[in-house]
Protein backbone atom coordinates (compact mmCIF):
# COMPACT_ATOMS: atom_id res chain seq x y z
CA UNK A 1 0.00 0.00 0.00
CA UNK A 2 2.75 2.20 0.49
CA UNK A 3 4.43 1.64 -2.21
CA UNK A 4 1.09 2.98 -4.31
CA UNK A 5 0.94 5.80 -2.48
CA UNK A 6 4.29 6.63 -3.48
CA UNK A 7 3.57 5.91 -6.86
CA UNK A 8 0.49 7.69 -6.72
CA UNK A 9 1.87 10.91 -5.83
CA UNK A 10 4.97 10.86 -8.16
CA UNK A 11 2.26 10.53 -10.76
CA UNK A 12 0.14 13.62 -9.67
CA UNK A 13 3.04 15.87 -9.53
CA UNK A 14 4.01 14.84 -13.03
CA UNK A 15 0.96 15.40 -14.13
CA UNK A 16 -0.01 18.70 -12.88
CA UNK A 17 2.34 21.30 -15.17
CA UNK A 18 2.04 19.78 -18.44
CA UNK A 19 -1.82 20.14 -19.70
CA UNK A 20 -0.26 21.56 -22.98
CA UNK A 21 -1.39 20.37 -26.52
CA UNK A 22 -0.08 17.38 -28.29
CA UNK A 23 1.87 16.51 -30.88
CA UNK A 24 1.84 12.84 -32.62
CA UNK A 25 4.95 11.14 -32.83
CA UNK A 26 5.03 7.87 -33.92
CA UNK A 27 1.42 5.73 -34.35
CA UNK A 28 -1.80 6.95 -34.02
CA UNK A 29 -3.57 4.26 -34.79
CA UNK A 30 -4.87 1.28 -33.17
CA UNK A 31 -3.30 -1.82 -34.04
CA UNK A 32 -2.68 -5.62 -33.11
CA UNK A 33 0.60 -7.75 -34.18
CA UNK A 34 1.88 -11.32 -33.99
CA UNK A 35 5.89 -12.08 -33.58
CA UNK A 36 7.16 -15.90 -33.44
CA UNK A 37 10.55 -16.00 -32.39
CA UNK A 38 13.60 -18.24 -31.50
CA UNK A 39 15.31 -17.44 -28.19
CA UNK A 40 17.92 -19.50 -26.16
CA UNK A 41 19.53 -18.76 -22.65
CA UNK A 42 21.83 -20.67 -20.12
CA UNK A 43 19.03 -21.44 -18.04
CA UNK A 44 16.48 -22.86 -19.94
CA UNK A 45 18.38 -23.79 -23.26
CA UNK A 46 16.50 -23.05 -26.56
CA UNK A 47 12.83 -22.00 -26.85
CA UNK A 48 10.46 -20.63 -29.18
CA UNK A 49 8.11 -17.50 -28.42
CA UNK A 50 5.01 -16.62 -29.41
CA UNK A 51 3.54 -12.96 -28.44
CA UNK A 52 0.63 -10.94 -29.34
CA UNK A 53 0.44 -7.15 -28.36
CA UNK A 54 -2.10 -4.92 -29.11
CA UNK A 55 -1.49 -0.63 -29.28
CA UNK A 56 -4.45 1.48 -27.97
CA UNK A 57 -3.70 5.50 -28.87
CA UNK A 58 -7.04 6.56 -26.44
CA UNK A 59 -6.46 9.83 -27.31
CA UNK A 60 -3.45 12.52 -28.37
CA UNK A 61 -3.12 12.80 -24.59
CA UNK A 62 -3.24 9.11 -23.65
CA UNK A 63 -2.00 5.74 -24.93
CA UNK A 64 -2.31 1.80 -24.02
CA UNK A 65 -0.49 -1.77 -24.78
CA UNK A 66 -0.96 -4.79 -23.26
CA UNK A 67 1.51 -7.55 -24.43
CA UNK A 68 0.96 -11.53 -23.84
CA UNK A 69 3.92 -14.02 -24.25
CA UNK A 70 3.33 -17.84 -24.68
CA UNK A 71 7.00 -19.96 -24.06
CA UNK A 72 8.20 -23.14 -24.45
CA UNK A 73 10.30 -22.72 -21.61
CA UNK A 74 7.25 -22.41 -19.95
CA UNK A 75 7.56 -19.02 -18.65
CA UNK A 76 4.37 -17.08 -20.43
CA UNK A 77 3.48 -13.20 -19.63
CA UNK A 78 1.14 -10.89 -19.36
CA UNK A 79 1.61 -7.28 -18.67
CA UNK A 80 -0.13 -3.65 -19.50
CA UNK A 81 1.33 -0.19 -19.97
CA UNK A 82 -0.55 3.40 -19.47
CA UNK A 83 1.35 6.42 -21.15
CA UNK A 84 -0.18 10.08 -20.89
CA UNK A 85 1.96 11.90 -22.72
CA UNK A 86 2.17 15.72 -23.15
CA UNK A 87 3.83 17.93 -26.23
CA UNK A 88 6.98 20.15 -25.79
CA UNK A 89 8.68 22.77 -27.94
CA UNK A 90 10.23 19.64 -29.08
CA UNK A 91 9.41 16.16 -28.88
CA UNK A 92 7.24 15.28 -26.30
CA UNK A 93 7.34 13.61 -22.77
CA UNK A 94 5.43 10.74 -21.60
CA UNK A 95 4.51 9.08 -18.30
CA UNK A 96 4.65 5.08 -18.55
CA UNK A 97 2.94 3.06 -15.47
CA UNK A 98 3.72 -0.57 -16.01
CA UNK A 99 2.31 -3.86 -14.41
CA UNK A 100 3.34 -7.26 -15.33
CA UNK A 101 3.30 -10.34 -13.88
CA UNK A 102 5.34 -13.14 -15.00
CA UNK A 103 4.42 -17.32 -14.81
CA UNK A 104 7.40 -19.39 -14.27
CA UNK A 105 5.79 -22.46 -14.32
CA UNK A 106 8.85 -24.69 -14.62
CA UNK A 107 9.95 -23.09 -11.17
CA UNK A 108 6.86 -22.63 -9.75
CA UNK A 109 7.49 -19.12 -9.05
CA UNK A 110 5.39 -16.55 -10.15
CA UNK A 111 6.90 -12.59 -10.79
CA UNK A 112 4.86 -9.51 -10.19
CA UNK A 113 6.68 -6.04 -11.52
CA UNK A 114 5.11 -2.37 -11.31
CA UNK A 115 7.15 0.03 -13.03
CA UNK A 116 6.79 3.81 -13.19
CA UNK A 117 9.20 6.29 -15.51
CA UNK A 118 9.50 9.47 -17.26
CA UNK A 119 10.28 9.64 -21.11
CA UNK A 120 11.05 12.07 -23.77
CA UNK A 121 10.98 10.92 -27.19
CA UNK A 122 11.49 13.10 -30.27
CA UNK A 123 11.91 11.81 -33.94
CA UNK A 124 14.96 10.24 -33.69
CA UNK A 125 15.76 9.49 -30.20
CA UNK A 126 13.43 7.56 -27.12
CA UNK A 127 15.15 8.17 -23.53
CA UNK A 128 13.34 6.57 -20.67
CA UNK A 129 14.11 6.18 -16.94
CA UNK A 130 11.91 4.95 -13.92
CA UNK A 131 11.94 2.83 -10.75
CA UNK A 132 10.80 -0.89 -10.65
CA UNK A 133 9.27 -2.74 -7.79
CA UNK A 134 9.42 -6.76 -8.22
CA UNK A 135 7.24 -9.11 -6.06
CA UNK A 136 8.22 -12.79 -6.56
CA UNK A 137 6.45 -15.65 -4.89
CA UNK A 138 6.01 -19.67 -5.00
CA UNK A 139 3.78 -21.76 -5.92
CA UNK A 140 1.18 -23.19 -4.80
CA UNK A 141 0.35 -19.94 -2.78
CA UNK A 142 -0.12 -20.57 0.75
CA UNK A 143 -1.20 -17.39 3.30
CA UNK A 144 2.26 -19.36 5.75
CA UNK A 145 4.24 -18.73 2.68
CA UNK A 146 4.69 -15.12 3.22
CA UNK A 147 8.06 -15.66 4.48
CA UNK A 148 9.16 -17.12 1.49
CA UNK A 149 8.14 -14.08 -0.70
CA UNK A 150 11.53 -12.00 -2.47
CA UNK A 151 10.62 -8.25 -2.20
CA UNK A 152 13.16 -6.19 -4.12
CA UNK A 153 11.75 -2.27 -4.32
CA UNK A 154 12.62 0.86 -6.13
CA UNK A 155 15.11 -0.52 -8.66
CA UNK A 156 15.88 1.60 -12.12
CA UNK A 157 14.84 1.31 -15.21
CA UNK A 158 16.13 2.82 -18.14
CA UNK A 159 16.09 2.74 -21.75
CA UNK A 160 17.83 5.13 -24.51
CA UNK A 161 16.80 3.86 -28.09
CA UNK A 162 18.04 5.75 -31.33
CA UNK A 163 16.37 5.51 -35.14
CA UNK A 164 18.48 5.87 -38.27
CA UNK A 165 15.55 7.78 -39.68
CA UNK A 166 12.17 9.98 -38.08
CA UNK A 167 9.88 7.49 -36.29
CA UNK A 168 7.22 8.36 -38.31
CA UNK A 169 8.83 6.93 -41.74
CA UNK A 170 7.46 4.08 -43.38
CA UNK A 171 10.72 1.79 -42.65
CA UNK A 172 13.24 1.98 -39.86
CA UNK A 173 16.25 1.18 -37.87
CA UNK A 174 16.07 1.09 -34.29
CA UNK A 175 19.25 0.72 -31.88
CA UNK A 176 18.66 0.71 -28.17
CA UNK A 177 20.39 -0.99 -24.42
CA UNK A 178 17.80 -1.38 -21.74
CA UNK A 179 17.06 -3.67 -18.46
CA UNK A 180 13.46 -3.95 -20.06
CA UNK A 181 11.09 -5.01 -22.58
CA UNK A 182 7.63 -5.89 -23.19
CA UNK A 183 8.09 -9.19 -21.79
CA UNK A 184 10.29 -8.78 -19.33
CA UNK A 185 12.36 -6.40 -16.57
CA UNK A 186 15.84 -7.29 -15.82
CA UNK A 187 18.02 -6.03 -12.61
CA UNK A 188 19.61 -2.19 -13.44
CA UNK A 189 23.13 -4.31 -14.22
CA UNK A 190 21.88 -6.46 -16.75
CA UNK A 191 20.98 -4.85 -19.91
CA UNK A 192 19.54 -5.96 -23.09
CA UNK A 193 20.91 -4.94 -26.18
CA UNK A 194 18.75 -4.51 -29.26
CA UNK A 195 18.49 -4.35 -33.32
CA UNK A 196 15.05 -3.98 -34.98
CA UNK A 197 13.55 -2.23 -37.84
CA UNK A 198 9.99 -2.40 -39.17
CA UNK A 199 9.02 -1.92 -42.98
CA UNK A 200 5.26 -0.28 -44.04
CA UNK A 201 3.93 -2.82 -46.82
CA UNK A 202 0.82 -0.59 -46.71
CA UNK A 203 -1.14 1.68 -44.93
CA UNK A 204 -2.50 -1.49 -42.95
CA UNK A 205 0.14 -3.77 -42.49
CA UNK A 206 3.40 -3.58 -41.18
CA UNK A 207 6.43 -6.38 -41.14
CA UNK A 208 9.04 -6.28 -38.02
CA UNK A 209 12.30 -7.72 -37.34
CA UNK A 210 14.33 -7.78 -34.50
CA UNK A 211 17.60 -9.70 -32.20
CA UNK A 212 18.27 -9.03 -28.55
CA UNK A 213 21.41 -10.19 -26.92
CA UNK A 214 22.18 -10.19 -23.04
CA UNK A 215 24.73 -10.62 -20.91
CA UNK A 216 25.35 -12.30 -17.73
CA UNK A 217 25.72 -8.19 -15.94
CA UNK A 218 27.95 -5.83 -17.33
CA UNK A 219 29.75 -4.09 -14.45
CA UNK A 220 32.44 -6.76 -13.36
CA UNK A 221 35.17 -9.11 -14.92
CA UNK A 222 33.34 -12.34 -15.95
CA UNK A 223 30.42 -10.86 -17.51
CA UNK A 224 29.73 -13.57 -20.85
CA UNK A 225 27.39 -14.35 -22.80
CA UNK A 226 23.53 -15.18 -21.18
CA UNK A 227 20.49 -15.01 -24.02
CA UNK A 228 19.64 -14.03 -27.59
CA UNK A 229 16.67 -13.74 -28.80
CA UNK A 230 15.28 -13.32 -32.98
CA UNK A 231 11.73 -12.28 -33.54
CA UNK A 232 9.83 -11.63 -36.43
CA UNK A 233 6.01 -11.18 -37.17
CA UNK A 234 3.40 -8.92 -38.81
CA UNK A 235 1.52 -5.83 -37.58
CA UNK A 236 -2.02 -4.76 -38.72
CA UNK A 237 -2.73 -1.07 -38.16
CA UNK A 238 -6.86 -0.20 -38.17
Amino acid sequence: MLLFRVHLLLFSLLLAPMAIAQVQLGDTAYSISLHAGYGHNLTYGSMANFDIDAFMPINQHFEMQANVRMSTANVHTMGVQLRPKFALPVGEMYIEDRLMARFVARDQVNEFLHAISLGYRMQYVNVQFGLINRVMMPLPYERNTLDKYIVEPFQLLYRVEGFVRPVTSPWNIAIAISNADNYMIERPWTPMLYLGGWYDVNEHWRVRLSGKYKNAGMFHMNAHYYAAEVRVGGEYRF
